[in-house]
């Protein structure tokens, strides 16, 4: 299930490329949140990752 919600503004990690370093923009993760299963194709160099957290 996915839940989408309004939030307050807090300390959050920036994804980026591990490839080419690109930011992925207007996203970020909340410290201490778990992510398993995300996926993001680097718009520079055109790479699939997949972003999990422990």
């Amino acid at each position: 299930m996915l839940l989408i919600a309004p939030t307050m503004e807090s300390e959050i990690t920036k994804i980026v490329c591990p490839h080419c370093n690109e930011k992925v923009p207007r996203i970020g993760i909340k410290k201490g949140s778990n992510i398993q299963g995300l996926t993001f194709k680097c718009r520079r160099c055109g790479k699939l990752w997949e972003v999990t957290t422990k």
